[in-house]
């Protein structure tokens, strides 16, 4: 048992306050993405309001779940810097997926988190996190045809994350810098803003730890596709 106070209450995930548009958005290109990969096994780390595991568990993917607090309802309440402690000896995961949860740590702990999670991934990782700054998105539809277009502007001055965050993408800690750090841990195979939401940047990744170092799929191009052209977010 972790001794990391809770930082997020439970009345946190209220539907209205929680849940809005936008995150539906995020939810679709998660679930998109993790079963582009074809996983049959898969270890959620904070679970939130358990729309993505309830997706997966339907589509047939054993999936469980790791979280500070037990009022998720996970399999196992843990400490992520103490990941090896919590689960069984051996065990790995088709895919491990921590969406929005890494800014709720130090940043000083998030290589310790990194690690963590590349040594029970094989051999897919998908991480998401919250970026700060100027939001902009167009949408356009004719007929069955769209197009939407999303990205988020780097600030040049510090800000004050959410009470709920330690941190987030912006400046100091650019996409480009974090994408270094994780690049020491796992290859970077897809990267970018979700579109519709472009507060969540996404990566996808892959562990090159012994236990994921079996051949992994990289996204399909139409999947790859519906993240933003990173080029664009790398500051």
């Amino acid at each position: 048992m972790s001794e990391r106070a809770i930082q997020v209450s439970p009345e946190h995930y209220d539907f209205e306050r929680y849940d809005d548009r936008e995150r539906w958005m995020s939810y679709w290109h998660q679930i998109r993405v993790v079963l582009a990969v074809r996983p049959r096994t898969v270890l959620e780390i904070g679970p939130g309001s358990g729309v993505f595991r309830s997706y997966l568990r339907s589509a047939g993917v054993d999936v469980k779940t790791l979280d500070l607090d037990a009022s998720r309802g996970v399999d196992y309440v843990a400490d992520i810097t103490r990941l090896d402690q919590a689960l069984p000896a051996g065990l790995v995961f088709d895919a491990v997926c921590a969406f929005q949860v890494l800014e709720h740590l130090p940043f000083t702990e998030l290589e310790t988190c990194l690690a963590n999670i590349a040594r029970r991934a094989n051999p897919n990782v998908f991480i998401s996190l919250p970026y700060r700054g100027l939001r902009v998105r167009f949408a356009f539809w004719w007929g069955d045809h769209h197009i939407t277009v999303g990205h988020k502007f780097l600030l040049p001055w510090r800000h004050k994350p959410c009470p709920e965050h330690h941190w987030e993408l912006g400046y100091p800690y650019t996409a480009r810098k974090i994408t270094k750090l994780l690049a020491k841990h796992m290859d970077v195979v897809e990267r970018g803003f979700i579109r519709e939401n472009p507060y969540h940047y996404l990566w996808q990744l892959r562990s090159r730890s012994p236990a994921g170092a079996l051949e992994g799929r990289s996204l399909p191009g139409a999947a790859a596709d519906e993240l933003a052209d990173p080029g664009a977010g790398t500051r």
